[in-house]
């Protein structure tokens, strides 16, 4: 996922590089908190009549038509007037609707509307009631009112489950946990709650950085629900990456790169960039390593290239096969962002698993045990015990930045859902693109562009601020991986670190002492990155569960 990504909840209501829920669904640029545009005058209009029962009257229904018709009247006269956008006046239409939602439920609640009309339930009144307190950002209300519905109602594991998205929400991941927990151990739970139950909590994990922890739930609920097909792909997943499987490696793609042994000097093998001095406490990836064997140093390259030129053509070809069979010759993308990206996962792929794992095994894992030695936490990447590598894989995919056909040049500023990860060039720069690199933010005062010829990998700590730098010509491919290790959450080392430096992320200056809007990294500022995960996980948590009262 991309996810990979790098995906959190670390303030109230936000996540990790990326917008909120509702700005995923549409932009709220420019508007006010009420739906009113910053500085321009407010749509007034009076409050819609209230239903004093379940039950239509006619001439109710005739005035809020009325009132409707009128409301209408006003948008269409914004968008003529050209002061407000299409999506703004979206999202004033959302707005009134949710502020109808909850005067309406305020009343049915009040008056115990269920009771006296069998047509609605207290539970579907109440969740509609707190989706409507939600997309007007009264977030504490709306948890409150799920805390009063569920001791009304505690046997309603809907509600359980929509207090939990709302805990999530608000960061408040422990909340949400527990009552994860409460859904999925309920046997009267339906089974689709029971699933969103166990997504939501594996994501709890994921925001803390115990991606071990992650895959264990995702996997008891992937045996819980076996018709679920995002938590079964999730379990696909880990039988893809995590399993001996021994089969055969297509011809050609075993090569004769470099550290085909597994042998790396640091010194002499890699090439390290520390982060500059001026960043040394506003770059909480360092808290990830032991610092007297780290020496600041969180990103690597090799100086021989891992993958032969053949292997790396190899690769692609399998790859553009693939697209030309399965997908009519079409890319897509296992991101969303702000730019255009395009992208495959490799577990999709059947003939580069044996070699991605062989990979791994041979070269890139050891080029992790030799340039990250001593984690936080004392332990190294390789099990001292077994001798095996700790390294799992969380995402694969091969990226592709094209500035002919699809305009897709660079990826936005991010951070990477991974303990460390890898970027393998698998074409040439020489005339075959310009441009293109990963820009790191920490490695000075206005970042650095660390680039690789084909064949090359570069290793870095996964929590690094960083972006796809542009390309301006050209075709760029390259391997992406996010790895986690084994046993080794480090939320919580990040979060010590942030919490001793006061900083939530490192930032740099916007461009703005030059005049130029774009961001060092090339980025334009609000972009973003997420992962295909992410986006699921967004539309799990904005499910709605419960019929609108108004209709």
């Amino acid at each position: 996922m991309a996810t990979g990504s790098s995906d959190g909840v670390d303030e109230v209501g936000a996540l990790k590089g990326m917008p909120d829920s509702n700005e995923l669904m549409s932009s709220r640029e420019g508007t006010g908190c009420g739906g009113v545009i910053d500085g321009a005058s407010p749509v007034v209009a009076p409050v819609p009549p209230v239903p004093h029962s379940c039950a239509d009257h006619e001439e109710e229904e005739e005035e809020e038509d009325a009132w409707d018709a009128m409301q209408e009247r006003q948008y269409a006269r914004l968008l003529a007037d050209g002061t407000h956008t299409s999506e703004q006046v979206q999202q004033m239409r959302r707005e009134k609707r949710f502020k109808e939602e909850a005067a309406v439920c305020g009343v049915m609640i009040k008056t115990r509307a269920w009771e006296m009309d069998q047509t609605c339930t207290a539970r579907d009144v109440f969740l509609c009631n707190a989706a409507a307190l939600e997309g007007l950002g009264r977030w504490p209300e709306a948890i409150r009112l799920l805390q009063r519905a569920l001791k009304m109602c505690p046997t309603e594991t809907a509600i359980t489950l929509a207090l939990a998205k709302l805990h999530f929400k608000a960061g408040q991941k422990s909340e949400a946990l527990t009552l994860c927990t409460a859904v999925y151990d309920d046997k009267g739970a339906t089974s689709e709650d029971v699933a969103d139950a166990y997504h939501l909590a594996g994501w709890v994990k994921i925001h803390g950085d115990d991606h071990t922890s992650a895959y264990t739930v995702w996997s008891d609920g992937a045996a819980a629900t076996p018709d679920d097909p995002v938590l079964q792909t999730q379990q696909a997943k880990r039988q893809c990456w995590d399993s001996d499987d021994r089969a055969a490696v297509e011809p050609g793609l075993v090569g004769d790169g470099a550290h085909g042994d597994g042998r790396y000097n640091v010194e002499s093998d890699l090439d390290a960039f520390e982060v500059a001095p001026c960043m040394l406490h506003r770059t909480p990836a360092l808290a990830l390593f032991d610092d007297a064997s780290q020496r600041h140093r969180l990103v690597f390259r090799t100086r021989q290239p891992v993958l032969t030129r053949e292997e790396c053509d190899r690769v692609c070809g399998i790859v553009d096969k693939f697209h030309l069979r399965e997908r009519g010759g079409m890319w897509s993308t296992v991101r969303k962002a702000t730019v255009k990206t395009t992208d495959v996962a490799v577990e999709d792929i059947p003939e580069l698993r044996p070699w991605l794992r062989q990979l791994l095994k041979s070269r890139l894992c050891p080029m992790i045990a030799a340039a990250y030695p001593r984690l936080a936490d004392g332990s190294s990447v390789v099990d001292l015990v077994t001798g095996e590598s700790r390294l799992r894989v969380h995402d694969a995919f091969i990226v592709r930045y094209d500035a002919e056909n699809d305009g897709s040049l660079s990826l936005p500023e991010h951070s990477d859902t991974s303990a460390v990860s890898f970027t393998v060039a698998l074409n040439s720069s020489d005339g075959t693109f310009d441009g293109g690199g990963t820009w790191f933010e920490a490695l000075g005062e206005r970042g650095c562009v660390v680039d690789a010829d084909v064949g090359q990998a570069v290793a870095f700590a996964g929590p690094l601020r960083h972006a796809g730098y542009p390309i301006t010509r050209g075709t760029r491919i390259i391997l992406v991986l996010f790895m986690y290790v084994q046993g080794f959450p480090y939320g919580h080392f990040l979060d010590a670190y942030r919490a001793e430096h006061g900083c939530c992320r490192a930032e740099t200056d916007n461009g703005k002492d030059g005049g130029d809007l774009k961001r060092p990294s090339g980025d334009d500022p609000g972009g973003y990155v997420v992962y295909k995960e992410t986006v699921q996980l967004m539309e799990m948590l904005d499910k709605q569960v419960a019929k609108s009262v108004l209709e």
